[in-house]
């Protein structure tokens, strides 16, 4: 396999767009609605506030203000609220050591119950970990903040991998090849990521190493190499290779291993996705003439068909890491396409997003309760969005301004 080096010539003008913190405080009202003689009082939001817990922010540093408010409105399971309407009370105290001291009160009047140092080299991802704490302290679950993702976008002039926070506060450029780079995915340790591009002159996989820099050739067989998704448990590599004739399924071992053909038909397979305990697999295929998602034995190779029951279109599964009965996919629903859930225990499938714009390429947080995903509008320009899907009512945050570019397919990784 070939190695080749990354430079660090990244421009500082192009990096320079990236710093810019993008702070999205939003806020909830409700409204009187009159329609045919009935009134409806209050909105979706209005709904939706009732079902999250009111929070203040104490005596939080003012420099903290802004990155806790915003990591609070954007979980969705926690709304921002003054100190005599909320039940709980969260201070976020940063030190000099880069640490940061976290306090948390309840009721009212407030009595602290509990409070914990977090303290990581810099003062950003103490904050991140800071709030997922808290996340787990007040709901019981995990929280993502802390969480990294990798992406397209086009802001250099042309599709190159960035990577940046679970908010999106910042971002560094990762490639600047100029040639099309597409379907980036996050080794299962977090130290590097696999993606596919022409910078040869042919679509070939590739790693790049964020420890050292270093891109190395995964797979350059004959015909297209479009994808690699790790295993989240072991090494193991899933591939879409068409060296056979069509897009099949792939596996290796390990990335430097050669890889064995795993589907035999004449279909074309796309869009890999692994199971949380790294046993079952998730793909798209149109062997039935329109892509459905299916289940593909990795012994045998054999597919069976999920019976989504919501569209002929169905592709990009992304399997839940928490939720293992669940899994999110793109369908093409009303004219346009919107990202899904599916449940193997009801076997019904929830539509989770509406609107005149396209929402596609589906991707989970570490919670098992967030989406990650692109939206595109009728004019082409796309963005990320972050959905909690745990109450019906939530809608799809913008992540970013257009000063990240048009940006889309997400991976997100999670640091243990």
């Amino acid at each position: 396999m070939e190695t080749y080096f990354l430079g660090n010539n990244l421009t500082c003008k192009t990096l320079g767009f990236f710093r810019s913190v993008l702070l999205l405080i939003f806020f909830l009202s409700g409204t009187l609605q009159s329609q045919n003689d009935s009134i409806v009082i209050g909105t979706i939001e209005g709904s939706l506030s009732r079902k999250q817990i009111p929070v203040d922010l104490g005596r939080t540093n003012k420099s903290l203000t802004p990155f806790i408010g915003k990591a609070i409105t954007l979980h969705g399971g926690l709304r921002l609220s003054n100190p005599n309407s909320s039940l709980y009370s969260v201070t976020l105290i940063a030190k000099s050591d880069n640490s940061v001291e976290v306090q948390i009160a309840k009721g009212n009047p407030k009595v602290q119950i509990t409070n914990f140092s977090v303290n990581k080299p810099n003062l950003n991802r103490s904050i991140a970990l800071a709030c997922d704490k808290l996340v787990e302290e007040i709901l019981g679950i995990n929280g993502f903040f802390a969480g990294e993702l990798a992406f397209l976008s086009n802001l250099s002039g042309a599709k190159e991998i960035l990577v940046s926070d679970a908010m999106m506060s910042s971002a560094r450029p990762q490639t600047s090849f100029r040639k099309i780079t597409f379907n980036p995915s996050w080794a299962s340790n977090g130290q590097g990521i696999f993606f596919t591009s022409n910078r040869q002159v042919f679509n070939n996989i590739y790693f790049l190493s964020l420890v050292d820099r270093k891109v190395t050739t995964i797979a350059n067989y004959r015909g297209s190499n479009l994808s690699a998704v790790q295993n989240p448990r072991t090494s193991q590599l899933a591939l879409i290779l068409s060296t056979s004739g069509n897009p099949e399924l792939w596996m290796s071992a390990t990335p430097r291993s050669k890889p064995n053909r795993i589907t035999r038909n004449r279909s074309n397979e796309s869009g890999p996705t692994w199971s949380p305990d790294g046993r079952r697999m998730l793909l798209t295929s149109d062997s039935r003439g329109k892509p459905q998602i299916y289940e593909v034995s990795l012994s045998t190779g054999l597919l069976t068909r999920i019976p989504t029951n919501v569209s002929s279109h169905c592709t990009e599964p992304s399997w839940n890491p928490v939720q293992a009965n669940k899994f999110a996919f793109t369908a093409a629903v009303g004219g346009g396409f919107q990202v899904c859930e599916y449940d193997f225990a009801s076997r019904k499938t929830r539509i989770l997003t509406a609107g005149s714009a396209h929402h596609i390429q589906p991707c989970w947080a570490n919670d098992g309760r967030h989406l990650f995903m692109t939206q595109r509008t009728s004019s082409g320009a796309t963005r990320i969005m972050l959905l909690d899907t745990e109450f019906e009512e939530a809608k799809p945050v913008a992540l970013h301004n257009e000063k990240f570019g048009n940006c889309s397919q997400v991976s997100f990784y999670y640091p243990n």
